[in-house]
């Protein structure tokens, strides 16, 4: 297509013929890259692709990522969760316990295949047991978060005494020339 199109640039053709030829070969050729690259992904959720969380706290969005509220939940680094639909932006997910929801597609990536015997053990397990934790169901491989957290702000020592805060204000010495508070001449600029 570009040896064609430089060919005729080289027999010195008119705008108009130029024209044409870009809005006949070129354009689309461009608007079937740009919708190709807008395209979906569906999968079923027993052949979905296992992708796996690799940012700590990404945002969880139950029906979307402009919910009337914030994120749902956060995922921590390393949860495998399927990929039902790749959508730009944001993919729609189903973490272990079966809930589907929406993730950002930069805080994922494909998961490393499983060892054969988390395979088996995960072929064994009941599908749906969860435990009762403060109300809330979680599912029993998801992993429990303890320890300090990220926004967390050391507590002071109480072995070192407070800073002194009563402290002498400074002297500021007499023969500091105050400004005028009248003009010293007219200003220069034009009307």
């Amino acid at each position: 297509m570009i040896r064609v199109l430089m060919v005729e640039l080289s027999k010195k053709i008119s705008l108009k013929r130029l024209l044409a030829l870009l809005v006949s070969r070129v354009f689309p050729a461009v608007l079937c890259l740009a919708l190709s690259s807008c395209a979906t992904e569906s999968f079923a959720p027993e052949t979905a692709p296992e992708y796996v969380i690799i940012r700590d706290f990404s945002p969880y969005y139950r029906l979307g990522p402009q919910q009337g509220r914030g994120a749902d939940e956060s995922l921590r680094a390393g949860t495998r969760i399927k990929l039902l639909r790749r959508e730009m932006g944001f993919s729609l997910v189903q973490l272990a316990d079966s809930r589907t929801g929406y993730i950002a597609n930069e805080n994922m990536t494909v998961a490393p295949p499983r060892p054969p015997d988390q395979i088996r053990n995960d072929e064994m397990a009941v599908p749906g047991t969860a435990k009762k934790r403060g109300g809330r169901s979680r599912a029993e491989d998801s992993p429990i978060y303890s320890g300090a957290q990220v926004n967390d702000t050391p507590l002071p020592d109480p072995n070192v005494p407070p800073p002194d805060l009563n402290v002498e204000p400074e002297i500021m010495p007499d023969n500091i020339p105050v400004p005028s508070a009248t003009p010293t001449g007219t200003p220069k600029f034009r009307y």
